[in-house]
């Protein structure tokens, strides 16, 4: 795979080229320079929490959950270092995905917001505008977002360590973005055939418990995604049980932001690490 690494130091960001140990070079955006039928899917790195941006080669920028509380800034920095001036969509999985849904509606002029049966039960609680449409996915129904990328919603929970678990499908690649962790979730995804399966973002921030060498085993993924949280460190016996079956596994507080550009029939992985 090719990475292209880039570092931020003193509120800059700057690009290092991978072959070569010259000086950094201050940029002032990302371009993920996409193709007919090329699709970006980025998991930002935040002091705390989720999020993640889906862009396609048509302009449309999707983001997926936004980050945890008092993280809007670092979020709003981040997409404006990808362009991003509008989005289309917010889909939520879980009930801490919301946390800076009121801010990024007015500034990003979202007119969707699209959950599952938690997140949508409390949604209320949020002061949404009128003409933002609010969508319920079900579970099972397939949904289609961009040209080529299709969306599933494979578990919906409303309990504890449960939100709402999607597959996102690009060709033929397959992303598996993961919010429950209980043991109901977890047989509803033995129970699926999932083996085409080639990116999983792991539930509760790999913490003990929320991932098991079944699972990893029944999905046999070739990369895996970690997001930070504040308060939950990942599980070094998880962490090991995925390094021992070959994954490539990511964490955005060591990695910094992870970018995947898929195409048609491949995909690269793109880092931006940050510098305190």
């Amino acid at each position: 795979m090719k990475l292209i690494l880039a570092v931020l130091a003193f509120m800059n960001w700057y690009y290092i080229p991978f072959e070569s140990p010259s000086a950094p070079v201050e940029v002032e955006g990302v371009d993920v320079n996409l193709k007919r039928n090329e699709l970006a899917f980025t998991f930002f790195s935040l002091t705390n929490g989720e999020a993640a941006l889906i862009q396609h080669a048509n302009g449309e920028n999707i983001l997926v959950n936004t980050g945890g509380k008092g993280t809007v800034k670092e979020l709003e920095r981040l997409l404006n270092l990808f362009h991003v001036k509008t989005i289309s969509a917010v889909i939520l999985t879980s009930d801490e995905g919301k946390a800076n849904l009121e801010k990024l509606i007015k500034k990003y002029k979202v007119n969707q917001i699209v959950t599952g049966a938690y997140a949508n039960h409390t949604l209320a609680e949020n002061v949404i505008p009128a003409d933002v449409k609010v969508v319920l996915w079900e579970q099972g129904v397939l949904q289609k977002l961009m040209p080529g990328l299709t969306a599933e919603v494979v578990y919906d929970g409303r309990d504890e360590n449960e939100g709402t678990d999607i597959s996102f499908q690009f060709f033929h690649h397959q992303i598996l973005y993961v919010s429950s962790a209980s043991h109901q979730s977890e047989q509803v995804f033995l129970g699926k055939s999932l083996k085409n399966v080639n990116i999983v973002k792991l539930p509760q921030y790999a913490a003990k418990g929320s991932f098991s060498d079944l699972l990893i085993e029944h999905l046999d993924p070739q990369l895996a995604i970690i997001f930070k949280s504040n308060s939950i460190k990942p599980d070094p016996d998880l962490v090991e049980m995925l390094h021992e079956a070959w994954i490539d596994v990511y964490f955005t507080k060591q990695h910094g932001t992870v970018t995947i550009k898929l195409t048609d029939s491949n995909y690269d992985v793109i880092t931006i690490l940050s510098k305190d």
